[in-house]
């Protein structure tokens, strides 16, 4: 009897054997307002987290393994970037996901590779991070693939020969773009006439805008993030400036921050981003509907790259034997594809992936997808 009880119990402790607990550190500016946005830039990017988690919890529970999420605040003050790679390196971390602007990005890379602690960057697009090789991963098409589309835009279809350029300065994102934008566009019969330096904490554009009445140009390139494009959009608009705009994904996709600056004013746009709510697939579909359902709001570019990102890294992690961060970087390192939300990527290891790209056209009723243009498949 004593034998057959302690068989039974030895069966079930097997059957309940305990689950090995992940956790997934969060580095973002979860608390303070930007200059860049009027919200926080968290939210979006911790939701979207935490839906691909429930929405993969039975492959995670099959796998025996729990994901718990320790958040790195940084606010809006980069200095507290390097102090929270420090903060993620020491504690239970396997790995590190966010950072979710260029510039962030780009001062914790280097830590990250120090620290030999993965990071993935779902949403900067810097081209410099494709340099820093192991221990860095991305998810975002890098800023020089953005601008091979935009320097076709603006030759082929708006058939602009004269480009003026209105970039802030103090903006890492919005540099990097400028530069790529420069080098892509002598592949066509068109110039840039003018760059007017600008900074990203300005809100008042109204002498540039008068600068700018007094050159001549056929369209005007803005590769800033959403709030300082809407309001240099507005203060040249109202200037009586009638040229089209073109614009990265830091426009976002659907305009929440743009209209309430432009407030109907009259424009037309064109920019690229790598999702939009109307994506007309299943898995857009259902995923704008989970989000809506459970978080009472529709999802942004954002939210969707968090998503994507952090489903990789779950297909990643249940393949990844022992759970440790050497094992898991191994892992990513390997990862070719993935078939997500935005669609199929491509990489190389450590280098930003190639995907569709969507183009949008903007006008002072929304964004519209003007065409979506499709990478060559391996």
């Amino acid at each position: 009897m004593k034998t057959i009880l302690a068989l039974l119990t030895f069966l079930a402790g097997i059957s309940v054997q305990a689950k090995e607990t992940v956790t997934v550190g969060l580095a973002s500016n979860f608390s303070e307002l930007s200059t860049v946005s009027f919200s926080p830039f968290g939210g979006y990017f911790k939701d979207a987290i935490e839906l691909a988690i429930s929405d993969n919890k039975k492959t995670l529970d099959a796998a025996q393994i729990e994901i718990t999420l320790q958040e790195f605040d940084y606010g809006k003050d980069e200095i507290n970037v390097l102090k929270k790679v420090k903060e993620a390196a020491e504690s239970k971390s396997l790995v590190v996901m966010g950072y979710n602007y260029s510039a962030p990005a780009l001062l914790s890379a280097p830590l990250h590779v120090e620290e030999k602690l993965p990071v993935i960057f779902p949403s900067a697009s810097a081209n410099r991070l494709s340099t820093f090789g192991k221990y860095v991963h991305l998810g975002s098409f890098s800023n020089k693939f953005m601008v091979q589309t935009l320097a076709k835009i603006a030759s082929k279809t708006i058939k602009a020969k004269k480009i003026l350029i209105l970039a802030a300065v103090d903006c890492a994102y919005c540099m990097d773009l400028v530069k790529s934008f420069e080098e892509e566009i002598k592949k066509y019969d068109t110039k840039i006439v003018s760059s007017i330096p600008l900074l990203e904490k300005d809100s008042d554009f109204s002498k540039i805008a008068d600068t700018a009445k007094k050159l001549s140009f056929d369209a005007v390139f803005v590769p800033c993030q959403e709030l300082t494009a809407a309001r240099l959009i507005s203060a040249l608009t109202e200037a009586g400036i009638r040229k089209p705009f073109l614009g990265a994904d830091g426009w976002g996709n659907e305009g929440s921050e743009f209209f309430r600056v432009l407030k109907g004013k009259k424009f037309t746009g064109y920019s690229v981003t790598h999702w939009h709510p109307k994506l007309n697939t299943a898995k857009s579909k259902k995923f704008v509907a989970d989000y809506l359902k459970r978080f009472n709001k529709l999802p942004n570019d954002t939210s969707v790259l968090a998503y994507d990102s952090m489903t990789l890294l779950i297909q990643t992690l249940i393949k990844t034997k022992p759970l440790n961060r050497e094992s898991l970087e191994k892992n990513l390192s390997l990862v070719k594809t993935f078939d997500g939300i935005t669609g199929k990527a491509y990489w190389e290891a450590h280098q930003a992936p190639r995907k569709d790209i969507v183009v949008l056209k903007t006008t002072d009723t929304g964004f519209a997808i003007d065409q979506i243009k499709a990478v060559a498949r391996e």
